[in-house]
């Protein structure tokens, strides 16, 4: 997908494709979620953890400010100064930390609606293992290998692009699902990693094309894999 630039200047960062150990980062962003949790620190004190989702033009990234910060409100458009990157669950993750600030963009900017930027993006899969995973995001492909493991009611299949192969993990309701080899399928979900450089898409939708479009997409598969 072509990304738009962004209004902000040129020490901010574009979220699609922050990763893991970066620091000193400054982002433009929307609030799409925000949700408070309070906590107890090693030493007792209590206080109060903010954590959500962004996003800009390019993506959706979690987030989490260990400091309540009034800024940070649904819907709202936010400059985020001197956060830093660390992977949770698999997925980057930005942290909001002590020594970061956080303002609301006050001014009138072209800046994409909550309702757009809530819409997942569709990224190629070696776009994504290039940017070592992905949030809520939209994969298209080929089924090049079923195996029947199943862990917690999921099972794994191997999903390839042209671009790269990842590992979908189906929920129980796609077990009966006509999903065999060479199927072209939409999944949507996030690209975690798992273990030493494998890739996982966690399917939260999986939507097998039609059969017309099937037919295609089987000849060009074959042509590719025979």
């Amino acid at each position: 997908f072509s990304f738009v630039p962004s209004p902000s200047d040129s020490r901010n960062r574009e979220l699609w494709c922050l990763k893991q150990g970066e620091s000193g980062m400054n982002c433009m962003c929307r609030v799409l979620e925000v949700s408070r949790k309070g906590i107890k620190t090693k030493v007792g004190v209590e206080k109060v953890v903010l954590n959500g989702i962004i996003a800009d033009y390019t993506a959706k990234i979690p987030f989490v400010s260990l400091e309540e910060r009034t800024q940070l409100v649904r819907d709202k458009v936010v400059q985020i100064e001197n956060a830093y990157v660390k992977r949770w669950k698999g997925i980057a993750t930005l942290y909001i930390g002590k020594n970061a600030t956080v303002s609301i963009i006050d001014k009138d900017i072209d800046f994409p609606s909550w309702t757009e930027l809530m819409k997942p993006k569709e990224r190629t899969i070696g776009e994504i293992v290039s940017c070592e995973g992905a949030f809520d995001v939209i994969l298209e492909g080929d089924v090049v290998s079923t195996p029947l493991s199943w862990k917690e009611g999921r099972r794994k299949v191997i999903l390839d692009d042209g671009t790269g192969a990842v590992f979908v993990e189906l929920k129980e309701k796609e077990k009966e699902a006509s999903i065999s080899f060479g199927t072209p399928v939409t999944a949507r979900g996030n690209v975690v990693i798992v273990g030493k450089n494998r890739y996982v898409l966690i399917a939260e939708e999986v939507k097998v094309k039609s059969e017309g479009m099937i037919i295609e997409k089987m000849k060009s598969f074959l042509s590719r894999y025979t």
